[in-house]
């Protein structure tokens, strides 16, 4: 008589009865209890080396956009301040020419826009 686990067995039939009532003889194949996985060391260090040039890179990258975002930020307001002062000069220069159009106009009594001369000849 073998005794298997806990369970003397005498024959080969009340074995495969037996066997068929555990969970593990039909809902899946045994696997062997020898079962390891070997995983080769220089293949570790490759693996955790790649993970670390993809993880700073990744780093080195977003700092970089960061950076760029402050410096676009900064970029836009300085345009922004000479585009104002830039209108400002642009108004004073249009408005000292129509100050001298006007006095130009009030002395000497003649239109200087020379559009306008052929309708006043008409």
């Amino acid at each position: 008589m073998q005794i298997i686990g806990v369970l003397p067995i005498t024959n080969g039939k009340q074995l495969r009865n037996m066997s068929e009532k555990t969970a593990r003889s039909y809902r899946a194949n045994v696997i062997d209890d020898n079962f390891s996985i070997h995983l080769n060391i220089k293949w570790l260090f490759q693996i955790l080396c790649f993970v670390a040039a993809i993880s700073y890179y990744g780093v080195r990258m977003e700092n970089r956009i960061a950076r760029l975002e402050t410096e676009l930020i900064s970029a836009e307001t300085t345009i922004k301040d000479l585009l104002a002062k830039h209108t400002m000069e642009e108004e004073t220069k249009r408005q000292e020419l129509e100050e001298k159009i006007m006095f130009y106009e009030k002395e000497l009594k003649i239109n200087l826009n020379p559009m306008s001369w052929k309708k006043r000849k008409k």
